[in-house]
């Protein structure tokens, strides 16, 4: 624990230490989080105002992205976590390796043991010791894995999600990883960060010099006050509207800046029903709501129909598919015999496992399916399953239909 806490009382909120000879510390107290955590960075820098969105029901890819970071950070597989991410795991973890093995290679070069290269799994990095409204610091957050040997360090971080994420040389959740290092180890001059994607079979790398920290800080500095600012008038006078970050944003139903955007569209949409007159003002007063609610009812109407005018003329070759999106078909299974649907899924569960997923959908039955199939099986036994369901007429699909499907383009 001595070594641990040696280098920084940071290090207190969470994380281990794994030293070249594989030995490992663990710290256990609960983990901060940050108010303006690197990872929100970047969307706080396209809008001060932005504020994390906390969804009811959780994405399944956020869960499975968890899963996939514990097991990364214990070593230990579970069973619950599909083929294709246990897959993505590996993949993390053989970077971490490689770059471990290199920085143990300069190490042996320079007449050092390989316990002279540290490693540090989800530690807790500060930027600096200045305090922000409610924070003691600028930022601060878990980058996955860092390894430090003398003057060099690297940080390593997994994305198990299917959207790129910007390049390292500029995103600021690395350069806030980066500088959290920095003021860690004072003898460190570069770092190297690392971002793996495996789902995307893409990763991004970046290398700072000690050098470059007042550029690197300001920009950093700079964001996390403007959203301090923001934060504290809460009069959206500097919010910017723009995708993705209003998708995601925890104010999207209270800002006046997107309510002038849909006001727009129902003048051009519906004018009878929207006056010419109303202001977002207006529109989120308590007093107008049930205009606010029409409102919300043309854009959702307008919406929907500009998707499937959209579709109908890319269908139609009339219209090349939209930058950013690709065109998907699908079709919706229909039961038709129960009884043979329960016969199938008794053949890969028990009767009390199938009894848990009668209030579930299709998902529910199938996840369990995969969840009891052995490591590197799981996506044979849901084809499997589908088939048999198909053949042996317990389902049948319904009608196909086409949609445009949103992409990551960076």
């Amino acid at each position: 624990m001595k070594v641990l806490f040696a280098f920084d009382e940071m290090q207190k909120n969470g994380g281990t230490f794994v030293s070249g000879a594989g030995e490992t510390v663990t710290v256990t107290e609960e983990r901060r989080h940050h108010a303006y955590s690197p990872s929100s960075l970047e969307m706080l820098e396209a809008c001060p105002s932005f504020i994390n969105r906390q969804s009811a029901k959780l994405h399944e890819r956020t869960i499975a992205g968890t899963k996939a970071h514990n097991v990364a950070d214990s070593r230990i597989d579970d069973n619950t976590l599909s083929d294709e991410d246990a897959e993505a795991v590996a993949d993390c973890l053989d970077l971490v390796e490689a770059r471990r093995q290199f920085l143990i290679a300069s190490a042996l070069h320079y007449g050092d043991l390989p316990e002279a290269v540290r490693e540090y799994k989800e530690n807790y990095w500060p930027i600096d010791d200045v305090p922000t409204d409610t924070e003691p610091c600028t930022t601060a957050g878990y980058a996955d894995t860092v390894l430090v040997y003398k003057t060099w360090a690297e940080i390593i971080d997994y994305k198990f999600g299917r959207w790129a994420v910007t390049n390292a040389a500029i995103n600021l959740q690395g350069i806030a990883y980066a500088l959290g290092v920095f003021k860690a180890f004072p003898e460190v001059t570069e770092v190297c960060v690392w971002f793996k994607q495996p789902h995307l079979d893409l990763t991004t790398s970046a290398t700072f010099m000690r050098t470059e920290i007042p550029e690197l800080y300001l920009r950093v500095q700079t964001v996390v006050a403007r959203a301090v600012a923001a934060r504290k008038s809460g009069d959206f006078s500097t919010a910017t509207p723009k995708i993705p970050a209003c998708n995601f944003c925890g104010n999207l139903g209270n800002c006046p800046k997107v309510a002038a955007v849909a006001i727009n569209v129902g003048h051009k949409f519906h004018p009878i029903e929207i006056p010419d007159n109303i202001t977002p003002t207006q529109l989120l007063n308590d007093r107008d709501t049930s205009l606010g609610m029409r409102l919300s009812q043309v854009v959702a109407t307008w919406a929907e129909a500009f998707r499937r005018q959209v579709t109908n003329r890319v269908l139609e070759r009339k219209a090349d598919i939209p930058a950013g999106f690709r065109l998907e078909s699908r079709s919706n299974r229909e039961v038709i015999d129960g009884a043979k649907l329960k016969e199938i899924a008794l053949r890969y569960l028990t009767e009390a496992e199938y009894q848990t997923t009668l209030s579930t959908t299709f998902g529910g039955l199938e996840d369990l399916i995969s969840e009891k199939a052995p490591r590197g099986s799981k996506k044979a036994a849901l084809v499997d399953f589908k088939q048999a369901l198909e053949d042996e007429k317990a389902t049948v699909k319904g009608p196909a239909y086409s949609f445009l499907k949103a992409i990551n383009t960076k």
